[in-house]
């Protein structure tokens, strides 16, 4: 159906039609939509909200129908101030099925006016491989640092060096916490043990600022053996540890029993530590994903949790910020305003902050595969000014955003 007939379909029907756009390139879904539907609806928790729900409404359906194909889904005005009606999209690099180039970190660099990307750390795309999109040229090039970066995954801008998560390969490399200076390409070793015991693979990193004193917080858990099949034993249980340059300590901060952590960003405010939950929607426990809790028979995680930074720069009072509705979250960012931006399986899902979600940047429109209910899972992206860079595995896009969500001076540039 072209975008006329489509606008033309939708209004005859009295929905709500995108604002300006000639081309529907957002769907606006009325929040009603998403906690009340008419009796006997059918929902399926293994496709996205807008492919796996069929109600007795054709009006329903049909707006469904629209979401489904479209780049994005809008559930509150708030969202369609961040994106826009009609942003522009562009597809800048595709590569062969099975060549997921575009899938971890996300870092905007404002120096280099560049965002670093990296590979897939899983499979037989190992060792990772870490790439830089310039967005002036939109040229993708391979990163060439200068020192030892093995496996590099997830990453944090600050202060003129991104601080890189890498993974442990099954040979000599330990795996931690790397930093690399964006002018040089200097790499320097910042964590790789705690008390001589190995990371299970450190997978995201975060930085919060209060005073005159910085911290790095980052995530460990067990996905390293989704790319290597003869890792030594697992040493430490998965954890969120804090790294205090000022007192050159590394604590662990918040333990397995609460959550098998996975992506971490902290608020504009440096109020508020988030972190992604890694367990998918029950999940049984197995030798790579032992039970937490008191029992594994209610261990479900599909959530983003918020913990409040005390006067110490410490998590407490954990609290549920958000249950992600397909698969899993994984990259996070936070923007200027507050919005808690997270890689899932239905795309990159943006909720205020106060948990409510406005609106998503559909995966299946962005995966090479458009028809598949369950499109490739999607897992990270970057904020970069105006430019949102969605890391869709074989492809990279760039949409331009209608405002500047994270300015270049902010103090959570990730």
């Amino acid at each position: 159906m072209s975008a006329t007939l489509l606008l033309l379909s939708l209004g005859a029907l009295g929905l709500a039609l995108p604002q300006a756009s000639s081309n529907a390139s957002v769907v606006s879904v009325p929040q009603e939509h998403t906690y009340l539907l008419p009796d006997g609806f059918e929902g399926n928790s293994n496709y996205t909200f807008v492919n796996g729900t069929h109600t007795s409404s054709d009006t329903i359906n049909n707006v469904l129908a629209a979401a489904k194909a479209a780049p994005a889904i809008s559930y509150d005005q708030e969202f369609l101030d961040v994106v826009g009606t009609d942003p522009e999209i562009k597809l800048i690099e595709e590569r062969p099925e099975g060549h997921d180039f575009a899938y971890e970190m996300g870092v905007w660099v404002p120096e280099r006016n560049s965002v670093w990307f990296t590979t897939a750390v899983s499979g037989d795309r190992v060792p990772a491989v870490m790439y830089e999109l310039d967005l002036g040229t939109n040229k993708i090039s391979e990163v060439q640092t200068k020192g030892n970066l093995v496996n590099p995954n997830g990453g944090y801008y600050f202060e003129g060096k991104v601080y890189i998560a890498t993974y442990p390969n099954n040979q000599t490399y330990s795996g931690g916490v790397v930093a690399v200076d964006v002018n040089t390409l200097e790499v320097e070793m910042i964590t790789n043990s705690y008390f001589g015991l190995r990371y299970n693979g450190v997978d995201d990193i975060a930085w919060a600022s209060r005073d005159d004193n910085s911290y790095m917080y980052y995530t460990d858990l067990n996905f390293a053996f989704l790319a290597y099949e003869n890792l030594p034993p697992l040493q430490l249980p998965a954890a969120v540890y804090r790294w205090d340059p000022q007192q050159k300590v590394v604590l662990p901060i918040i333990s397995r029993n609460e959550i098998n952590p996975n992506g971490v960003r902290v608020s504009p405010d440096m109020k508020t530590l988030y972190v992604t939950d890694s367990d998918a929607t029950f999940a049984a426990a197995g030798p790579n994903s032992p039970a937490s809790g008191p029992s594994d028979t209610f261990w479900l995680g599909p959530y983003v949790w918020a913990y409040d930074l005390n006067e110490a720069m410490m998590p407490v009072n954990r609290r549920l910020f958000a249950q992600v509705r397909q698969g899993i979250a994984d990259g996070m960012h936070v923007d200027d305003a507050g919005n808690v931006w997270t890689g899932e399986y239905e795309g990159a899902v943006v909720r205020n902050p106060a948990g409510k979600t406005i609106g998503v940047f559909n995966s299946q429109y962005f995966s090479a595969d458009k028809d598949a209910g369950t499109a490739v899972g999607f897992a990270n992206f970057a904020l970069a000014g105006d430019t949102l860079v969605m890391l869709s595995a074989t492809r990279l896009w760039t949409v331009k955003l209608a405002k500047t969500v994270v300015a270049k001076d902010s103090p959570i540039v990730n």
